[in-house]
């Protein structure tokens, strides 16, 4: 009986739709705007926190970026790399109880490097240089060949894995490219693998080739600056139980090494992060403020919520004035407040609905429109934006996104449209009645 009464309810609500074409049209699209916004901010942080291709072990992963060194007792006297000594990913960390692996990545944008091949003009591309635990720790998919070892690394060989669009620019194919050779700034590289395009929404990863880690250009330098470098670590935790252990082993070394050294102490900041946190640290000086953030994008999500509610609970407001004396009819007829409300309640979650599935829609567009810079919006991490953002459809079509962002939606509609309807029922049946008198 219940479920037959619903879809009545659904019936007429279906039949009010078409009746009141322009405020359903305004309420359809308001809500779908509303949805839309939401749908493109959890979309952004699902592509910066969820498994995505290639960084499916981001739960697991823990980052040192970053940090400080100063003389003995003159903490107001530090200096900062771009990251850390290469002995740190290397030896340091490697072998802590909990760790399965110590990744190594260096990036440098600011050069200027040239690659070519036979019949190919010099063009610019944009080099990471790892070592071999990158290539275990990042799930990347090999379309052919295969990723250098670590006595690659060591032996600093002039080996590259290369991605697919590069592959197709000096070699016009992705087939049979392994073992081919081209130029990379005046120097004779051979492929030794392809792998699927990497999209800049994974700063972490992303490049248009990758070489040894031995191989970058600054990598010597680091060593007279003791632990301070240019490379990246990433840590593989064993299981996401351990990761707070792991964080307090890794500052225990860091300390002791700090202890050992005569002439400088390291501060840390806070790392080793937790993958997420470690995309928020955009200032090299400091840690993030996680309260701050929590409240800043908290703000975001209440005006990108509560202004639209507001506006819609007006015109369900002014709606049901218009409806007062249909009210009335019913409760004469022996409706009660409650099946009132729920008939109210169904057509507001039906509008709803239908407007979800137009924000869904305006969500992509948004998206998929301005892929080469919204993820700027929260992340200074895109160092590059002539690499490819690529939205792929693992990163668009996540339905515990979709769900979260429409049952945010549909709580803030249902209270919109509860409000005015519980005051319409307030008025007594002959008021009700002679409204439109």
């Amino acid at each position: 009986r219940e479920i037959k009464m619903i879809r009545n309810y659904f019936r007429q609500a279906w039949t009010l739709v078409r009746q009141h074409k322009l405020f359903t049209s305004i309420y359809v699209v308001g809500t779908g705007l509303s949805i839309a916004l939401v749908m493109t901010l959890f979309i952004i942080f699902y592509v910066k926190f969820g498994p995505v291709y290639p960084e499916y072990n981001r739960e697991r992963t823990l980052v040192v970026k970053p940090m400080k060194r100063y003389p003995k007792g003159k903490p107001e006297n530090w200096n900062i790399n771009g990251g850390v000594a290469y002995y740190v990913v290397d030896e340091m960390l490697v072998g802590l109880p909990h760790v399965e692996l110590v990744a190594g990545s260096m990036i440098d944008f600011w050069e200027n490097y040239q690659v070519s091949a036979t019949d190919v003009k010099p063009f610019k591309a944009v080099p990471r240089f790892v070592n071999e635990a990158f290539w275990k720790l990042f799930s990347f998919r090999f379309i052919e060949g295969h990723s250098f070892t670590q006595e690659d690394v060591e032996a600093k060989a002039l080996v590259a894995v290369v991605s697919e669009s590069l592959a197709r620019r000096l070699f016009a194919t992705v087939e049979g490219v392994t073992g081919r050779h081209f130029s990379f700034n005046g120097r004779d590289y051979r492929v030794c693998g392809v792998v699927q395009d990497v999209s800049n929404a994974t700063p972490e990863t992303v490049g248009d080739l990758w070489l040894p880690l031995l191989n970058a250009k600054y990598i010597q330098e680091e060593f007279n600056m003791g632990l301070l470098g240019n490379v990246y670590a990433y840590l593989l935790v064993d299981d996401e139980a351990n990761v707070e252990t792991v964080r307090s082993e890794v500052q225990d070394v860091f300390r002791r090494y700090s202890q050992q050294d005569k002439d400088y102490e390291y501060d840390l900041m806070g790392q080793p992060d937790r993958y997420w946190l470690s995309t928020f640290r955009q200032d090299l000086d400091k840690a993030p403020d996680t309260l701050d953030l929590a409240k800043d994008f908290l703000y975001i999500l209440l005006a990108l919520l509560f202004i639209p509610a507001l506006n819609l609970s007006g015109m369900i407001s002014s709606r049901m004035d218009s409806r007062i004396s249909e009210l009335g009819i019913r409760k004469a007829y022996g409706a009660t407040r409650r099946r009132l409300l729920e008939q109210v309640l169904c057509e507001n979650l039906l509008l709803t609905l239908l407007g979800g599935l137009l924000g869904l829609v305006f969500s992509y567009l948004i998206v998929w429109t301005a892929s080469d810079w919204i993820l700027t919006l929260f992340d200074k991490n895109i160092y590059d934006t002539s690499l490819s953002t690529l939205f792929t459809v693992e990163m668009l079509f996540n339905p515990a996104v979709f769900g979260i962002a429409l049952a945010v939606c549909v709580v803030l509609n249902v209270v919109s449209a509860l409000v005015p309807a519980l005051y319409a029922l307030r008025h007594p049946i002959m008021e009700s009645l002679n409204s439109k008198r």
